[in-house]
């Protein structure tokens, strides 16, 4: 229970939100994985940068990220 006030839930805004950005990335011939569907929905539902050096699947999300690693 160490992070338990650190965890971010996947409720249904961030249910809902997963599955437009999935239907959009379908869409646009280009598939999202699950996992970075789910953070980006998290992070958008939650008014928050991702950080993430995958910046390739994340971009055509909309969310606002940033890759560290190539800072």
């Amino acid at each position: 229970m160490r992070f338990a006030e650190r965890i971010l839930p996947i409720d249904r805004a961030v249910a809902d939100r997963w599955g437009r950005l999935t239907a959009d990335a379908a869409s646009a011939k280009s598939p999202l994985p699950v996992i970075d569907g789910l953070l980006a929905a998290t992070a958008f539902d939650q008014n928050l940068t991702l950080v993430t050096r995958n910046t390739k699947d994340i971009a055509a999300t909309g969310v606002s990220f940033f890759d560290p690693w190539s800072s």
